[in-house]
């Protein structure tokens, strides 16, 4: 006999920005919502009825009505007012909300300028379960030409990759931390995350991209005390050398091959 398992539904990628006008200078927000809700809605897969089916439309626009006075610097309590308003709806009995800030460069008091890839994120969840507040970064692309090895591996019939004491290394790092505490004020402890994560990148010189994790991971930690633990995801992005001398010419070892897939897929979680 069939019978429904765990199930959610939720309304994903909401898009809404917000202009905090002041007399001289402007600020500006623009942010992804995600809201995901969990609650008895069994009758909705098995019966149709959707009598306790809040409306994902409806989900939109509190994220709309919302940002108004609650969107601002603080990601993690916009997003916990979100929670907390969808966990007080009836037949909800927990929430996810999911917020990534696209980072704009101010260029003027009123100029501001964007389009990279790189986004601040903050998570958080309330009622049972997997309840708590995670902030982190996505798409924080790095590379250095030099400060990285990978040597000592093992090697069967199939390996062809040489051995190397300096290498370009260059990854988009994905970081999520959990906050335990959450700290007063969440954009500070953001902002130290993320340039700790970039110091620590360039000034550490390490043996393997998860070297190079560990590194990274323990120097976040030691700055942002409000951090449990963070977790990172460090695609290593290959930039093969491309060997000249099938052209007859003298290889200085300067031209590379930019690889975007496969690519060496590395995570690692680090705990306090």
């Amino acid at each position: 006999m069939a019978q429904l398992g765990e199930n959610r539904w939720g309304k994903s990628e909401i898009r809404v920005s917000k202009l905090h006008r002041d007399e001289t200078r402007d600020d500006f927000f623009d942010v992804t919502v995600q809201v995901l809700l969990q609650g008895d809605v069994g009758a909705a897969h098995v019966a149709g009825d959707n009598q306790a089916v809040l409306p994902t439309d409806t989900m939109k626009n509190t994220v709309y009505a919302m940002a108004q006075e609650h969107l601002g610097p603080d990601l993690e309590g916009f997003a916990g007012v979100l929670g907390a308003w969808f966990l007080d709806r009836p037949g909800v009995d927990a929430a996810i909300v999911n917020v990534a800030g696209r980072l704009w460069q101010r260029v003027s008091d009123s100029g501001f300028l964007g389009g990279g890839s790189e986004r601040r994120t903050a998570k958080v969840a309330v009622g049972p379960g997997e309840a708590g507040t995670w902030a982190g970064v996505d798409g924080l692309v790095v590379l250095k030409t030099r400060g990285s090895a990978f040597s000592g591996f093992p090697r069967d019939e199939f390996t062809l990759l040489p051995e190397t004491d300096d290498r370009v290394l260059a990854t988009s790092i994905t970081a999520d931390w959990r906050y335990d505490p959450v700290p007063m004020d969440t954009t500070a402890a953001w902002e130290s995350a993320r340039q700790t994560l970039i110091e620590r990148f360039f000034e550490d010189r390490s043996a393997s991209m998860q070297h190079q994790g560990w590194l990274m991971a323990e120097a976040v930690l030691s700055a942002v005390p409000e951090m449990a633990e963070i977790t990172l995801h460090l695609p290593n992005q290959h930039h093969l050398a491309v060997d000249l001398t099938r052209f007859g010419m003298t290889d200085h070892g300067v031209v590379f091959q930019p690889v975007s897939e496969p690519y060496g897929d590395i995570g690692l979680t680090v705990e306090r």
